[in-house]
């Protein structure tokens, strides 16, 4: 992806929406990249799960309201009909999140339902409240793929794990670097390569290094399309 027209405008766009993060709290603020609410394998037959993705869902006596609400967000009527799942049972417990600082152990609700053998784990509400979004992209960045990067020692290289096009058709080797208070975009830059004429479409994990002027610290990384990156090392 090259930063240029409308894709430069964009990322710089989601650059300016993350300039605002609260880097600076004490306690940094999570940045999540899946679901609050995780589900496990559900009964072969599709009843539970189609009840469970619709959010047609019910709760036994005691179950804890604010759960329930976490498990039913938006109820969708349309569609075949489908029988409530029941929900028995909430545990509070902790279990993983995806961050934008990696795998994280957080509080989260242990919930069974009537005839699902796993868990379903649910992020405890409060918890929830300790994660920040730009207001209008909560949901930018949570479907597809999730890039990686890797922070080296110095806390500036940054080795920026992507999909991009194929290796028979381009190379990358630079990138772009967008920076706006705490916000830092990587940008890769292709070069073409490949021989004209027709060509295969498909996407091909790819990587590329850029250095930053000072450290990341606790600002948020985003990639070529202006989602957050998960941050290692």
């Amino acid at each position: 992806m090259s930063v240029h027209g409308q894709e430069r405008d964009q990322v710089q766009r989601c650059v300016q929406a993350w300039a605002g993060f609260p880097a600076d709290r004490d306690l940094r603020p999570l940045i999540l990249l899946g679901p609050s609410v995780r589900a496990g394998p559900f009964p072969a037959d599709g009843k539970a799960k189609l009840a469970f993705v619709r959010g047609l869902v019910e709760a036994a006596p005691g179950f804890p309201a604010e759960i329930l609400h976490a498990l039913r967000p938006d109820r969708q009527q349309a569609g075949p009909p489908a029988e409530p799942l029941l929900m028995t049972t909430a545990a509070l417990s902790t279990a993983e999140f995806l961050t934008d600082r990696g795998q994280r152990q957080l509080p989260a609700w242990e919930v069974h339902a009537h005839g699902v053998p796993e868990p379903i784990w649910v992020l405890d509400p409060g918890t929830g409240q300790q994660a920040w979004c730009p207001p209008g992209l909560e949901d930018h960045g949570l479907t597809g793929d999730i890039s990686k990067a890797r922070l080296d020692a110095d806390g500036r290289t940054i080795t920026l794990s992507f999909t991009g096009i194929p290796r028979a058709y381009a190379d990358y080797p630079r990138a772009d670097v967008l920076e706006a208070g705490s916000a830092v975009a990587i940008v890769p830059v292709p070069v073409d390569i490949g021989p004209p004429g027709p060509r295969r479409a498909y996407a091909e994990g790819r990587e590329v290094i850029a250095v930053l002027t000072r450290p990341l610290g606790p600002r948020v990384l985003l990639d070529g399309y202006g989602s957050p990156v998960v941050v290692l090392g």
